[in-house]
């Protein structure tokens, strides 16, 4: 009752050591921004969820850490309770495709059951996209459920998964450094929806011009409601290969 045009957001952040000193930065600081930022860009009342995210392949203790959808500051306890493992290991990517795989499996919101409305998926995070996920890592995660794959999930099969049901983007964040390989792999699997970020502090900025092109404006308006000189020239240079309109489509659903 109290969330009448309800819309799922789900906010991912990698968790591995390669972070760097910022990380702690980006969850105190840019979270909250970013909540603050969120519920006044959008029109709808957004249901915020948060993850943490690991590396499953390198035996991290959580790598994969969820919270409930929220609408209120339980979202900002929750947050608080999500452990900074720092680890991953010596592989040049984390399980960034694990969020995909949760989120197109296992996350129900009105928004999409009901009205056919896709929600939004942000992974944030500083090195390329997880290649798979193998049947023994999906246990690994979730335990023995009969509804998980028995096979090797490829980074497209879960972006596709999860794109059934959300607005998927990830956001590339320097943390060591430009890095244009790994740039374009993302670029490879997801075009415009993958968003190289020169300045972390600048996140919240690009999540929420995203936000308002599926609010109705144009690349070029939503960019332009930005005032100050650097944040707008960061976030222009992140959405360099987005397209100018979106389409918030509509999907058929059971519901």
């Amino acid at each position: 009752a109290q969330s009448p045009h309800s819309r799922g957001i789900i906010y991912a952040e990698d968790f591995t050591g390669s972070m760097g000193s910022f990380l702690l930065s980006l969850i105190q600081k840019q979270f909250p921004k970013l909540i603050q930022m969120t519920y006044e860009t959008v029109s709808f009342n957004p249901h915020i969820m948060f993850m943490g995210v690991g590396d499953v392949e390198q035996g991290d203790k959580a790598p994969l850490q969820v919270t409930q959808f929220e609408t209120d500051l339980r979202m900002l306890e929750q947050l608080e309770k999500l452990w900074l493992e720092q680890r991953g290991g010596w592989n040049s990517y984390e399980s960034y495709i694990l969020p995909w795989y949760f989120a197109g499996k296992y996350c129900k919101m009105d928004c999409f059951d009901k009205r056919g409305e896709k929600g939004f998926l942000f992974t944030f995070g500083d090195e390329e996209p997880t290649p798979a996920l193998t049947a023994d890592e999906l246990r690994t995660v979730f335990g023995n459920r009969d509804d998980l794959d028995k096979r090797k999930v490829t980074a497209t099969d879960c972006l596709e998964m999860a794109s059934e049901k959300f607005n998927c983007y990830h956001i590339i964040l320097r943390g060591n450094g430009y890095d244009s390989y790994t740039v374009s792999k993302w670029k490879n699997l997801m075009d415009g929806h993958a968003c190289d970020l020169s300045d972390y502090e600048c996140l919240p900025e690009l999540v929420c011009t995203i936000l308002k092109m599926y609010e109705g404006l144009s690349k070029t308006e939503a960019i332009d409601s930005i005032e100050d000189y650097h944040t707008k020239r960061v976030v222009t240079e992140a959405l360099r290969d987005h397209e100018e309109n979106v389409v918030d489509e509509k999907v058929e659903t059971n519901g």
